[in-house]
């Protein structure tokens, strides 16, 4: 019998390159105190204000528990605060304070120095193709999950 090559099946060599990618920002962001998470829901949150938890957990492609907790950490760290919504009482508005626009303009450049040092040796023209793969492969992917949810698969 032979065994399935895990090290060449795409599904791991996208989840590698994922790890390494959120070690490279771990790395680089340290000095900032801010993990690549909780960067990723800073981030979808500027030039948003006053959003929903929820829709920030949509954007940020978390699951409401997790952008919970990364939301208490971001809040205690003092980058966004939370208000109750005034139109639902049940859920809350996510805000960036000016430390946490301030911080998020200084890691723009820092993740994307780090994206660019990461694909330095693939030429920009693949680097696109890329990324529309990866959408594609997440909009199907995302698809193929709907559809099993409705149909209780």
């Amino acid at each position: 019998m032979q065994f399935y090559d895990l090290d060449g099946s795409f599904g791991f060599l996208l989840g590698k390159a994922y790890r390494r990618m959120s070690q490279l920002l771990l790395l680089r962001f340290k000095p900032f105190n801010i993990t690549p998470e909780q960067w990723t829901v800073l981030c979808r949150l500027q030039g948003n204000d006053g959003i929903s938890q929820k829709e920030l957990a949509s954007r940020a492609d978390k699951d409401p528990p997790t952008t919970t907790r990364i939301l208490d950490v971001l809040e205690r760290k003092g980058y966004v605060r939370r208000e109750m919504n005034a139109e639902d009482r049940r859920s809350f508005c996510v805000y960036s304070t000016p430390l946490g626009i301030e911080l998020a303009e200084k890691l723009v450049p820092i993740e994307l120095q780090a994206l660019k040092d990461a694909a330095r040796d693939i030429p920009f023209a693949q680097q696109e193709l890329l990324k529309q793969l990866l959408s594609q492969i997440s909009q199907t992917a995302e698809k193929l999950h709907d559809d099993s949810h409705v149909q209780g698969k």
